[in-house]
């Protein structure tokens, strides 16, 4: 038994090992840490899929905040956490945009993390202000330009996603517009509806109630087909061909996680959020499922951080 015990340890060190451990995952407790403040969307998705999971592996899974710097010091913690399985990060696309709005980063956005999965996406509203003239995309293009300057649009915070959205829709319209930060997505949906901004691509979830009440107009959608939480909105992409600008939540691993934790990991939540209540749920706050093998979010990752650098640059956003 000793023997056995020293050759495994020995060959843990050559990582050989990794599928004994893997026969055993998971033996305690999973914590699954959410680099924001509770309350918000990210926080909700883990509180969706947290237990889902806990049960199908029979452990306890723990949702755990660690807020602060934008998400970074929650994933900073994941990146040096032990590469178990027993440490998640729920990342959003804010992972994906921080090289590119960050003179530094503590960690190395796609060598410090193993995808697991792509849990679901969601799409931003474009929202006016209803004082202004405009009622659909190409309206909204022509007063820009009409205007250079005098548009004013907000966001959720300097650097932010919802920044960087509508970034890419005056790169890719070819405007000249102002931009204006709030403290949060609310703030800033305020913000437009008290006129003090004229635009905004916002939550869907969040700036829905506000267009049904009639403070903002909704002029479309910012994904590549039109948004099960507002099907008779039309694509940004119909005006401006090939534009897509959503937020999406993902599951990761320290790198280094054994392949077969992964691997179970991966199963068990594609599973999970494909379950015909958890899509209902995810439907509630404006998400659609993906799920998928780890593939599908390395891929995101991968494509996305080079094309938010590009976004960022051209705006002219470094974060010390």
């Amino acid at each position: 038994m000793k023997a056995s015990i020293r050759l495994c340890l020995l060959l843990a060190t050559l990582g050989l090992c990794n599928g004994a451990a893997a026969d055993s995952y998971p033996d305690r407790a999973i914590h699954v840490i959410v680099p924001f403040p509770p309350g918000g969307p990210a926080g909700v998705v883990a509180d969706v899929v947290g237990p889902q999971l806990g049960e199908r592996l029979e452990q306890k899974v723990i949702v755990e905040n660690r807020a602060g710097a934008d998400g970074i010091i929650g994933s900073q913690f994941v990146a040096k956490a032990p590469p178990d399985g027993y440490t998640l990060l729920l990342a959003t696309n804010a992972h994906v945009i921080h090289p590119g709005t960050y003179v530094s980063l503590p960690f190395d956005t796609e060598a410090a993390f193993a995808p697991v999965s792509l849990l679901l996406t969601s799409q931003y509203l474009l929202v006016v202000n209803p004082s202004i003239p405009v009622y659909s995309v190409e309206e909204l293009i022509a007063y820009a330009r009409s205007h250079p300057g005098k548009l004013v649009y907000a966001s959720g915070g300097l650097g932010g996603p919802t920044q960087l959205a509508f970034e890419l829709f005056r790169i890719t319209a070819g405007m000249s517009v102002t931009h204006v930060p709030y403290e949060g997505g609310g703030a800033a949906l305020l913000g437009v509806v008290t006129g003090e901004a004229q635009a905004m691509l916002a939550p869907i979830l969040a700036a829905l109630p506000m267009v049904q009440d009639g403070r903002l107009r909704a002029l479309a959608v910012s994904g590549r087909h039109p948004a099960p939480a507002a099907p008779l909105l039309p694509t940004i992409a119909e005006t401006l061909p090939g534009f897509s600008a959503v937020s999406w939540y993902g599951v990761l691993a320290p790198q280094g996680t054994p392949a077969a934790v992964i691997k179970r990991l991966s199963t068990e939540l594609d599973r999970i959020v494909h379950e015909t209540e958890t899509e209902k749920r995810f439907a509630e706050i404006g998400g659609e499922a993906v799920g998928g093998p780890p593939s599908t979010l390395a891929s995101v990752i991968h494509e996305e951080i080079p094309r938010w650098r590009r976004v960022a640059k051209d705006a002219g956003i470094r974060i010390e």
